[in-house]
């Protein structure tokens, strides 16, 4: 049977009601961290919209092979911050099809992309048709192996102001009766790195970051990427890499189906990125990004690597962690204190400033 926003429907009232005790009681876990109840109170009407269980969103929709400890997480994630997310039945696809899909009688544009990788492209084709046909007006994308703060949230209410003003200076489409705004196709939210460009930022202070100004980036190098602890920035998609989550206007969506109908020569965050810096997409970045992927002690951690024999890659973790996500909602959906899954800098143990 296939998971659906069906599934999550049945834990809503479970995942209302832990919200409302965490707004008004002041849980455990939020008495450690902020106060959610005093953060909502403070949000304009635009912004209270983003409280909702599609995160101010037309609705979620996950990328998913099936069941996996990947898709426990994201549904054990989604049920302690009171998520609702669709994760549509993918088809099977033949042989045939994906070296089609890959374009390989095309010689003269056909790339380096191995048939996990494509098949991960028509994984995430499979969502955006599935989101459309719910009407959604907008859509966020996530890979089922996608993790976030427990803060979420509060995280984009903080954003999406900076995101309005980032989008409306360019753009004349609408007004921000959205809590996003109108201006932009594509919201880089979930992503492993992008470079801050010297002008047109908006930076703002988020209390719900790592303390540290160290920031994890793909190749597991440790940089500093705001000039102060927990800043956030948001700015216009300069060269962003990896692809856990984004969202999509439904304009955007169909544009980008009717581009790859017949297949695709580049991996999917290539392509992406691609046509964010070329313009055919407007694109914006929340740096650093909202969503991470969470790796699993024990587990592989990409299917695409073990499909296409990367054993580097494709070697399980040695324990639980998401990278520059302070408090993870998986990690924190199993616990009973508050507990952090992020790798820790050698350089911002206590020890280490002694």
């Amino acid at each position: 049977m296939a998971l659906t926003g069906r599934s999550l429907r049945l834990l809503w009232p479970v995942a209302a009601l832990l919200l409302f005790c965490l707004w008004r009681s002041g849980g455990a876990l939020s008495r450690a961290y902020y106060d959610p109840g005093s953060v909502y109170g403070r949000l304009s009407a635009i912004d209270k919209a983003i409280y909702n269980s599609s995160l101010g969103f037309g609705g979620i929709v996950a990328v998913s092979n099936g069941p996996s400890w990947r898709v426990d997480g994201l549904l054990e994630a989604a049920n302690l911050t009171a998520i609702e997310i669709d994760i549509p039945r993918q088809p099977l696809r033949t042989a045939h099809e994906v070296d089609a899909f890959r374009r390989l009688r095309e010689p003269e544009t056909a790339r380096d992309i191995g048939p996990g990788q494509a098949r991960c492209w028509m994984g995430h084709r499979h969502a955006l048709s599935h989101a459309l046909s719910r009407g959604w007006h907008t859509m966020l994308v996530l890979e089922d192996d996608a993790d976030w703060d427990i803060a979420i949230k509060h995280q984009l209410a903080q954003a999406a102001p900076h995101i309005r003003a980032i989008s409306q200076s360019s753009s004349s489409r609408g007004t921000a009766s959205h809590p996003y705004g109108h201006g932009w196709d594509m919201l880089w939210i979930g992503h492993c790195g992008d470079a801050i460009p010297s002008t047109g930022v908006r930076i703002f202070k988020d209390g719900t970051l790592p303390p540290s100004q160290s920031y994890r980036e793909y190749t597991g190098r440790h940089t500093m990427l705001t000039p102060e602890p927990q800043q956030r920035v948001v700015h216009w998609s300069d060269g962003p890499i990896c692809a856990f989550a984004y969202a999509l206007t439904a304009s955007a969506a169909a544009k980008i189906l009717r581009y790859t109908d017949r297949g695709v020569s580049n991996i999917l965050t290539t392509d992406l990125r691609w046509w964010c810096q070329a313009g055919f997409l407007a694109c914006v970045t929340v740096n650093p990004e909202l969503f991470h992927h969470h790796k699993k002690a024990g587990e592989r951690n990409s299917e695409i690597a073990v499909r296409e024999g990367w054993d580097d890659l494709a070697a399980p973790a040695g324990e639980d962690f998401t990278a520059n996500i302070r408090y993870s909602a998986r990690c924190n959906s199993r616990a009973t204190t508050l507990v952090s899954c992020q790798d820790v800098f050698e350089g911002d143990r206590p020890e280490a400033a002694s």
